[in-house]
């Protein structure tokens, strides 16, 4: 049995286990959501298309560009020991804004997000009855409170079962996805023939937006449905033979998300028109399956496969969300350190991390009023999350320029991390000038993050020891780390 030294927990995570957390926290409700949200903003499929394809450029560049980070410093903890060490000044001030905006909204939201989308879709395949409906919305949470509960009770008492449900889930999901590609790639070319096919004046490009905001949106959006591609890093320290694997795991998952997702976009502008797939909303997988297959194989079989789908990305979230925790226990950043930085001594499983990421993600699913909760959380854990990534790829190159002798055992091309910052920066800046419900669900996340200064100030600056970074990032450690 392999201990990590750092966090205690047993390496139990083999090349599978690392590519089906990655293609399990990516695989979960955009692909089979968000398309009808994209099409609206950017308003032709063409570029719809467009938009799909480069979130898979953008996960290739974060992907290569947090596996040199990761060979570079193989700890747990997700970006926590990257910041600790780029930044030297002010102390530990960047690893605790992004276990701040991790642990208090991007990891929670996102599992209340998923939790959600459990509800949405259980609905969807057994409609409420007349005497419910007034209460729709406290239904559909309900049901995700329910699934959030399901999800800490699996990943709480037993690592490999987390991983191992992990891991079958994700067979599940590409093989949803693989049926969506498939059968619009059958569609097209003259299967089904009593289905009307679709029609788009105008042709693909007609209607494209021009308007800077939209694509802002568009791109939000886009990167919720690959987001996953940095999961990894918060269980390096979980991960079999990570020098061989890590590299593996990261290239492996994102192709076969971005290939997934580009062959089942083309499936959709195949079976729908542009105007059907603007109105679908959160369902838009399900009204396809129904326009193929009729309306009990789209609403009620198609719709529980996506419901499942949902719940194995909470559930691989969660299983990385609580390293994250427990990273920032072991700094002293949150109330109770001592507790959330311990390993449960019969589960083996970091159980009061688990609990606190558990609790803060059900109130993110009760307090948001009205019943586009999922749609608002994906815009307000989406403005802290490419804040963070920007933060933490600035420092790569820090590290790249403070340190250039440096013998790295993997080297990213350096327009991979300049892409994912400058993507970052935009997508940080222009929310702000769209209005609506997107400027307020970015100005929630604005929020949230400005009020990590004082919180920085009494916790860290005031309160804790100045301390080094706990990991030297030089090759010997790492090599060392790796082959253990």
């Amino acid at each position: 049995m392999t201990i990590d030294p750092e966090s205690g927990i047993e390496r139990t995570m083999g090349l599978w286990g690392g590519t089906s957390l990655i293609v399990g926290c990516i695989v979960g409700t955009g692909i089979f959501s968000n398309g009808g949200s994209v099409l609206t903003l950017v308003g032709s499929p063409g570029m719809a298309m467009f938009m799909w394809l480069f979130g898979g450029v953008l996960a290739y560049f974060g992907g290569f560009s947090y596996t040199e980070w990761s060979l570079m410093i193989p700890e747990s903890g997700g970006d926590t020991p990257y910041l600790e060490y780029a930044y030297k000044s002010p102390r530990q001030f960047f690893s605790f804004l992004y276990c701040f905006g991790r642990v208090l909204l991007v990891h929670t939201g996102y599992s209340a997000a998923l939790s959600t989308v459990v509800g949405i879709y259980l609905t969807y395949a057994f409609p409420l009855s007349d005497s419910l409906k007034p209460y729709a919305e406290w239904v559909t949470k309900g049901i995700a409170v329910v699934a959030m509960t399901l999800v800490f009770l699996l990943c709480a008492f037993s690592n490999k079962v987390a991983t191992k449900t992990t891991s079958i889930i994700t067979i599940l999901k590409i093989g949803m996805v693989l049926f969506v590609a498939v059968s619009g790639a059958a569609f097209a070319l003259g299967a089904f023939p009593s289905v009307k096919r679709p029609v788009n004046p105008g042709g693909v490009f007609a209607g494209t937006s021009t308007n800077p905001s939209d694509y802002a949106s568009a791109i939000f959006k886009v990167a919720f449905a690959y987001d996953g591609w940095s999961m990894l890093s918060t269980s390096v320290g979980e991960l079999k033979d990570p020098l061989r694997n890590i590299p593996r795991a990261i290239i492996g998952g994102v192709t076969i998300v971005t290939t997934l997702y580009i062959a089942a976009n083309l499936s959709y502008f195949a079976a729908l028109s542009a105007i059907e797939i603007k109105s679908t909303e959160a369902v838009l997988a399900a009204e396809f399956a129904s326009r193929l297959y009729g309306d009990f194989f789209g609403r009620k079989v198609m719709a529980l496969l996506i419901l499942v789908s949902a719940f194995g990305s909470c559930l691989g979230i969660t299983f990385g969300a609580s390293r994250v925790v427990m990273e920032a226990g072991r700094r002293g950043f949150m109330p109770f350190s001592h507790h959330l930085a311990q390993v449960h001594p019969r589960f083996g499983t970091p159980f009061a991390a688990l609990l606190f990421h558990y609790l803060i993600s059900l109130v993110l699913i009760v307090v948001p009023p009205g019943q586009d909760t999922f749609f608002f959380l994906v815009d307000a854990t989406g403005w802290p999350v490419w804040v963070l990534y920007t933060i933490t790829l600035v420092g790569l190159l820090v590290v790249r320029f403070r340190e250039p002798a440096k013998d790295r055992l993997f080297k990213v091309w350096i327009v991979c991390p300049l892409v994912v910052i400058a993507t970052g920066i935009f997508l940080s800046v222009l929310p702000f000038f769209k209005g609506g419900s997107t400027t307020y669900a970015a100005l929630v996340g604005a929020g949230l993050m400005i009020s990590a200064l004082p919180a920085y100030y009494w916790i860290v600056y005031r309160r804790l020891p100045k301390r080094e970074p706990a990991i030297p990032a030089s090759e010997e450690y790492a090599k060392k780390a790796l082959s253990s």
